[in-house]
């Protein structure tokens, strides 16, 4: 029984203590005035004033009444508007107080500010009209009193007074508060929202690293403004056989061929510049057009430390600053290396195969071509149905034979072997030869043909290789082309800010049209589009491809416009061929 009531004292001993330092601390509020009412009766004490004892007993009471309720009550499980019954008590008992005192010049009423102010910053507007109208009873209920001091010194201007300051006191304190609160709660709001934005960008992050770590075919990296690197992932170091610490501080043009990176400056700067590639330039030449904020995409050679040959497909794209990981990495660039080895080991075969291939056909083909120009010198002792089969045969052999030399051409392309040789020559005459040569399979479709624009465009160019250009252009018109429409070939020439010519030619068509979802790809090798092979319109893909390699050897540009059901533009622009 007894350890019972030790325990239960205990915990009631720990939860008042508890409560005097909560972050309500109801008891700790009532504290200042119980103090001050207390200095107040023991210098009316010293002071010799005797006062009325019931009043102040009256006052006594409730002030401690105040004190332990504050401290002892019930105040997380009670509303908090049972509050307000503490304040309006104490202002009861200072109304008492200076009733008790019985002194001419009222001189408690200062005491009234804790009270009010306790009230005036409740939230609700109550709380502030409560203050108000205690101050009211209080300054201006003794005065109606018959124990009051008669001969009180103008008692109604001093309540009016201290009434005024009090309320000027209660109103700004409410005010004060209520800003104070919004703001407290704006930052609150605040505080949570950043809170959860970072909660999300911790698991943002999170998920990242772990793509990051899981990406072991592609490297990634990220380098600074410079083109130096500052961090490597897991991925990086598979692909490039090097220890992260080995990575971090090389240039991105170190992690490919020197030989490569001197290449592309000698394409860039023309021939014969001889300049030896510095760091700047070198990472320039590897990020690319991702230093204008583009996306660069570019194939690589890259040697091993272990000696092997690798090619990486390198993705660069500009990348802001991190900051607030486990280290701030500053803006610059990231680089995001696939390894395209086994792609270009099955294009050098399949290129060899094409070669090996075109190689043995040309040799029975060309005794094909050679009997047929036999027999063409004997026409005359045909009949009309030999001389019909003959035809055919001659049609189907040259058909063949532009096959094989579309095929050579683009094993030697991608070999590396196809070199443009310039000589002076008119485009304008190249593209009537082409016309010329197509003009047969224009007249079986029933497409007209029709040159235009200057009567002479000179050039520096390889007549061989543009004289195949044009007759892949054209024929790609009239294989596309609708029967009783018309192909329109337009030759204009003009002039470099250098002086040197530039030529441009502009093929169109009325024909079926290319899906815009595949205009990037036409002039990929081997790639036919839908239209193509749902038409079973004969051919190898390789016309555009072919085209577009001449033109990039010449440093030309080309443009494809395409509108589908309504026929196709390429446009074409050569400049002269650089002087080897």
């Amino acid at each position: 029984m007894t350890r019972d009531l030790v325990h239960r004292l205990g915990r009631t001993s720990d939860r008042v203590w508890g409560a005097w330092f909560a972050d309500e601390a109801v008891g700790l509020r009532q504290l200042p005035l119980t103090v001050s009412f207390l200095v107040v009766l023991v210098i009316m004490r010293i002071s010799g004033i005797d006062g009325d004892p019931v009043w102040l007993t009256l006052a006594v009471v409730l002030v401690v009444a105040v004190q332990l309720a504050g401290s002892l009550g019930r105040w997380d499980r009670w509303s908090p508007g049972w509050r307000c019954v503490l304040p309006l008590t104490q202002m009861v008992a200072i109304g008492a107080l200076e009733v008790g005192s019985g002194l001419i010049l009222a001189s408690f009423d200062a005491l009234l500010f804790l009270p009010v102010v306790s009230l005036a910053l409740q939230r609700e507007a109550w709380g502030l009209v409560l203050a108000m109208g205690g101050s009211v009873l209080v300054l201006f209920g003794p005065m109606m009193m018959p124990v009051t001091a008669v001969e009180r010194v103008h008692p109604a201007m001093h309540a009016l007074v201290v009434l005024l300051v009090l309320g000027l006191v209660a109103v700004g304190t409410h005010g004060f508060v209520g800003v104070a609160r919004g703001q407290a709660q704006e930052l609150g709001r605040a505080r949570d929202e950043l809170a959860t934005a970072a909660r999300h960008l911790r698991e943002s992050r999170d998920d990242l690293r772990g793509i990051m770590a899981a990406a072991t075919e592609q490297g990634f990296v990220a380098t600074d403004v410079s083109g130096r690197i500052v961090w490597a992932s897991p991925g990086t170091v598979r692909v490039l056989a090097r220890a992260e610490e080995d990575l971090i501080g090389l240039d991105v043009s170190q992690l490919v061929e020197p030989a490569a990176i001197a290449a592309r400056l000698a394409e860039a700067d023309g021939p014969g510049t001889g300049r030896a590639p510095d760091r700047v330039a070198a990472n320039r030449v590897v990020l690319g057009t991702a230093v204008t904020g583009a996306t660069h995409v570019a194939e690589w050679p890259v040697m091993l430390p272990d000696g092997e040959r690798r090619y990486l497909e390198l993705t660069v794209t500009e990348r802001s600053a991190l900051a607030g990981a486990a280290s701030d990495l500053p803006a610059g660039f990231l680089v995001v290396a696939t390894d395209v080895t086994a792609r270009h080991e099955e294009e050098r075969i399949q290129d060899e195969f094409v070669g090996l291939v075109s190689h043995e056909l040309r040799t029975p083909l060309g005794s094909i071509l050679g009997y047929v120009d036999l027999l063409r010198l004997e026409e005359d002792r045909l009949d009309d149905e030999q001389r019909h089969y003959l035809g055919v045969v001659e049609r189907n052999a040259r058909r063949l034979s532009a096959l094989i030399d579309d095929l050579l051409t683009s094993a030697q392309i991608v070999a590396g072997r196809q070199v443009l040789e310039g000589h002076e020559l008119d485009v304008v005459q190249v593209v009537r030869d082409a016309v010329e040569s197509e003009r047969p399979a224009a007249e079986a479709a029933g497409i007209e043909v029709v040159v235009e624009g200057d009567a002479v465009v000179p050039l520096v160019s390889d007549p061989h290789r543009l004289g195949h250009m044009v007759e892949n252009l054209l024929s790609n018109a009239v294989k596309y082309s609708d029967r009783g429409s018309q192909v329109k070939v337009s030759v204009t020439s003009g002039a470099t800010p250098t002086g040197s010519h530039l030529a441009r030619l502009l093929v169109a068509d009325a024909g079926i049209g290319i899906p815009a979802d595949e205009l990037d790809r036409v002039t990929q090798r081997f790639y036919r589009t839908r239209n193509t092979r749902r038409r079973r319109v004969r051919g190898a893909g390789l016309g555009l491809a072919l085209v577009d390699r001449v033109v990039h050897d010449h440093g030309g540009v080309m443009s494809i416009r395409s509108v589908p059901g309504q026929g196709t533009e390429v446009d074409v622009t050569l400049p002269d061929l650089p002087t080897r």
